[in-house]
């Protein structure tokens, strides 16, 4: 009987870690996708005549963003609060920069969400942006876009000075600056370093996932 019981609790366990690697994993992918997305929809609306015209060709593509990124924002938010054990007794400053990051990054996302349905959809009674104000209601996407970008610069480098490990401690500060700079905000888009960015970033985010989940499963939390 104890031992089905032990079996019982260690099914439950493996079944939790794995419901949680594969939360991470898709949340990670999906970021990486949207991001790309925007930023072929970028590069669509720079080299457009008309605003409202390129918004009308990609409004598909606007609304897979959209609803892609709530799932993200749930998936992303939802392995964060599971995983908080990992550092939840650390005294570190650097937990509690993490922390917010992470939440303010989650407050950017759903702001996105909110302004990149207005452009497609119309959302709790609002009427689809056209057109004076649709220039208007881009300025403040790419100004959030702006912030996620350096949100998830600085939970990076905040997450990279928890770590041990020398070379993902100093390849995730380089990463988080790198990704700080290269953002949608100022100058013209360059997308061939934001596209490495957003490449190294999922990479330096996939390993930490797998990182912390086998913590989690050594420490029994």
């Amino acid at each position: 009987m104890i031992e089905k019981k032990m079996k019982n609790q260690a099914f439950k366990q493996n079944r939790k870690y794995f419901l949680i690697s594969a939360m991470f994993l898709i949340g990670i992918f999906i970021y990486m996708g949207i991001r790309i997305g925007f930023l072929y929809f970028s590069l669509r609306l720079k080299s457009a005549n008309f605003l409202q015209e390129t918004v009308n060709q990609h409004r598909t593509l606007l609304m897979i963003i959209d609803e892609l990124l709530m799932l993200s924002t749930i998936l992303c938010g939802g392995v964060f609060y599971s995983v908080r054990k990992v550092y939840s007794q650390n005294k570190n400053i650097l937990t509690g920069f993490v922390t917010v990051s992470f939440i303010l990054m989650l407050m950017a996302w759903l702001l996105i969400m909110f302004e990149t349905g207005r452009l497609v959809y119309p959302v709790n009674g609002l009427p689809v942006v056209t057109g004076d104000n649709l220039r208007t209601t881009l300025a403040e996407i790419y100004a959030a876009w702006h912030l996620c970008d350096i949100l998830l610069g600085l939970f990076i480098i905040f997450w990279s000075g928890l770590l041990s490990h020398s070379f993902w401690k100093y390849s995730g500060i380089a990463i988080g600056l790198l990704q700080m700079i290269c953002t949608y905000f100022g100058q013209s888009i360059k997308p061939i370093p934001l596209f490495i960015a957003i490449i190294l970033a999922t990479i330096w985010l996939l390993k930490q996932s797998i990182s912390i989940v086998n913590e989690l499963r050594e420490k029994k939390l």
